[in-house]
């Protein structure tokens, strides 16, 4: 038995999985309505939320990639997605798909993730017609709650670069802070403080490589999905007050001199065209006046 077959995820067989034509996008915006609503009320009680660089989500397709240190934040990053008139479509683990919550969630348009299973990368078969729907997809690049003591993100997993990588959407970090105060990691009970602020922040967006023909390489997945952390890590140490950690800074230096780099060579090349495509037509206008 799989960890999360322990745990009690669906069976693989009772699955469901959302589609994103215009019948079924309408009918699940009219179920996120109401259950919109329901959660900005209970946030309300338990907190405010304090939201900036939202003109940078954009209405899609675009691969939001949030910042994971409490069991609260994916409500307090939906509600902070659906002020600003969006439907967000979470990759979410498949225990949470079961009975009456897991139809409502498919309904809604949300995705579920198979761990552990051969049909784990379904989800972002999934994922990718959402963002063919011109749709706004939600992915964890860590895939689960930090671990880290000084609470920065962890590792990503490459599933958030591949899915940018092969569809060409661009990834927007999103930041938060203040759950540590309201729920933090490992908590089972929330402590509701409805007068201090939680702070979420998205972050500037990034464009992923070239490379989407559906084989990215193990290698350029990594370095991107690093970079994705490293975006968090930046806007994380922002929202904190505090210095972010030469590790991310590193990554961060390493990928946009890289990506430099790269423009340049696509710049060079370019121009190298051009003057060859001016050569042959300079080329042909001689020739035909030599023949007249």
């Amino acid at each position: 038995m799989t960890d999360e077959a322990a745990k009690g995820s669906v069976p693989s067989s009772e699955v469901r999985y959302p589609e994103f034509d215009a019948a079924s996008l309408r009918r699940s915006l009219f179920w996120a309505r109401p259950t919109a609503e329901s959660i900005r009320l209970l946030l309300r009680l338990v907190t405010r939320l304090s939201v900036t660089g939202q003109e940078k989500i954009g209405k899609g397709p675009v691969i939001l990639a949030p910042f994971h240190a409490s069991a609260l934040d994916p409500l307090v990053v939906a509600m902070a997605i659906w002020r600003e008139g969006i439907l967000p479509h979470f990759l979410a683990k498949s225990s949470l798909f079961g009975g009456f919550m897991g139809r409502a969630l498919v309904t809604m348009g949300q995705i579920p993730v198979l761990r552990a299973s051969t049909r784990a990368g379904d989800s972002l078969v999934h994922a990718k017609r959402a963002l063919a729907a011109g749709q706004t997809v939600v992915i964890y690049p860590q895939g689960t709650l930090t671990k880290d003591p000084q609470l920065w993100p962890q590792a990503a997993k490459t599933g958030v670069s591949r899915l940018a990588i092969e569809t060409g959407a661009p990834v927007v970090p999103i930041a938060h802070w203040g759950l540590d105060r309201v729920m933090p990691v490992g908590a089972k009970k929330l402590t509701p403080r409805p007068f201090s602020a939680v702070r979420v922040h998205f972050g500037d967006p990034l464009m992923p490589p070239a490379g989407g023909d559906g084989h990215t390489s193990s290698a350029l997945a990594r370095g991107f999905a690093d970079r994705v952390t490293a975006g968090i890590a930046a806007d994380v140490a922002a929202l904190r007050g505090v210095p972010l950690p030469q590790r991310f800074q590193d990554t961060i230096d390493a990928w946009d001199a890289d990506d430099r780099t790269d423009a340049d060579d696509r710049t060079d090349a370019r121009a190298r065209t051009d003057a060859q495509n001016r050569t042959d037509a300079h080329t042909a206008t001689a020739d035909d006046e030599e023949t007249r």
